[in-house]
C-alpha cells in the first residue's frame, strides 16, 4: 500500500496491523478550534516541541468519554491529512488556575512560559465559552494530556 496516498482510515489500519495494537479507544484529532495554527501545531508534534494539550472539560458533551491514559489519537493537518499517531501517556484534571509551568513548557507555544500558556488558553477557552453560551473561569476544570509520537506515515 502505497503511504503517500494513504487516507486517514487507511492509515490507522496499517498502524494497527504493524503495531499489533487494536485499541477501541482510536480517535481522528485537530486543532479545529484554531484553525489558522491547525498545520503549524501539527508540525510542532512532529518536531517533539509539542508533547502536551489542554481541553476545558465543559466541551465534551455529556455522551462523549473523557480521555484516558493509552488512549491514541491520529493528528490531522488542516486538509485531512494523516501527521501522526499519539498515545496519550499523562491525563489530569485539574482547574484551570492549577495548570502548571512545566505542562505550559510541554505544550511548546510561544516563550513556553507559564504567563503566555494562561494568556493564550484563557482567551481561546473564553471565546469557546462564549461561542457555546456557557462561562469560563480560573476554576474551571481543564484535562491536561501529555503524549507521545508513536508512529508517523513513511514516506
Amino acid at each position: 500500500m502505497d503511504i503517500l496516498k494513504m487516507d486517514a482510515t487507511e492509515y490507522w489500519e496499517d498502524f494497527m496491523s504493524r503495531s499489533k495494537v487494536h485499541p477501541s479507544n482510536y480517535e481522528t484529532w485537530s486543532f479545529a478550534d484554531r484553525p489558522n495554527s491547525m498545520d503549524m501545531l501539527a508540525d510542532m508534534i512532529i518536531q517533539k516541541r509539542k508533547t502536551a494539550y489542554t481541553f476545558w472539560l465543559d466541551f465534551y458533551d455529556a455522551d462523549q468519554v473523557v480521555p484516558k491514559v493509552g488512549d491514541y489519537r491520529m493528528v490531522l493537518r488542516k486538509n485531512g491529512d494523516p501527521v501522526c499517531i499519539i498515545q496519550l501517556k499523562v491525563v489530569e484534571i485539574v482547574p484551570f488556575k492549577w495548570v502548571s509551568q512545566e505542562h505550559a513548557y510541554l505544550e511548546g507555544e510561544g516563550n513556553r512560559s507559564l504567563k503566555y500558556w494562561r494568556q493564550l488558553h484563557k482567551q481561546l477557552f473564553r471565546k469557546q465559552a462564549k461561542r457555546q453560551g456557557k462561562s469560563f473561569s480560573l476554576e474551571s476544570p481543564c484535562i491536561c494530556e501529555d503524549f507521545e509520537v508513536v508512529d508517523t506515515p513513511q514516506i
